[in-house]
């Protein structure tokens, strides 16, 4: 009961309820977040600030507060907010930050603000001797890689599928331990889906 109502607390306060385990953990830190509105920047710089992730995985709609696909009009205002939150992330941020581009996102707009960040519709990358597939929305592929990490939509959840583990970023922050392969999951803040514009049940979009 109280690890319930401590939960509560921290997500009123929107402030990151850290498992122990976590913040003793020998890392590297590899940090996923998916289709992050601008609502919960600030949640995530103190994440970040907090267990000191080496990498950083977005798969994608950095801006999703900002549905760009569905509303192009509304560019300038996903220009800005993007800028915001890609500046802040990599000064705090010392280590190696991925990108993927979301059907919210424009390329050429990632592109122009990142300084150090690392840019791709999906693929496969390298980290700690372990395998990554990224992709903004799951569809299944034929692809040897020890994680596969994905948004978009609530579905497919977290499984394993023989040796490879899935991630959804939309569910929940994940964090790995890339010395361990142990994974913790961090509750996003309270009212993040309805900043999304999506409640569980129905696709993203």
């Amino acid at each position: 009961m109280k690890n319930i109502i401590k939960k509560w607390m921290y997500l009123l306060l929107d402030k990151p309820l850290i498992p122990e385990e976590l913040m003793e953990a020998k890392g590297p830190l590899l940090l996923h977040i998916s289709d992050t509105p601008m609502e919960v920047y600030s949640f995530i710089y103190k994440l970040v600030n907090l267990i000191n992730p080496q990498y950083i995985v977005h798969t994608g709609d950095i801006v999703d507060n900002i549905k760009l696909e569905n509303f192009k009009n509304r560019l300038a205002d996903y220009q800005t907010n993007l800028e915001k939150f890609v500046d802040k992330i990599e000064k705090i941020h010392r280590g190696e930050i991925y990108y993927v581009i979301g059907n919210h996102d424009k390329m050429k707009s990632v592109q122009g603000v990142t300084k150090k960040g690392t840019i791709l519709y999906e693929g496969k990358i390298n980290i700690e001797g372990k395998t990554f597939y990224l992709r903004h929305n799951y569809r299944r592929v034929e692809t040897k890689a020890d994680y596969y990490l994905y948004g978009h939509r609530f579905e497919p959840k977290h499984k394993k599928i023989r040796s490879q583990q899935l991630l959804n970023g939309i569910l929940n922050i994940n964090v790995i331990d890339l010395s361990t392969g142990l994974i913790y999951q961090i509750d996003y803040p309270m009212a993040t889906n309805q900043f999304r514009k999506m409640e569980r049940g129905r696709i993203g979009f």
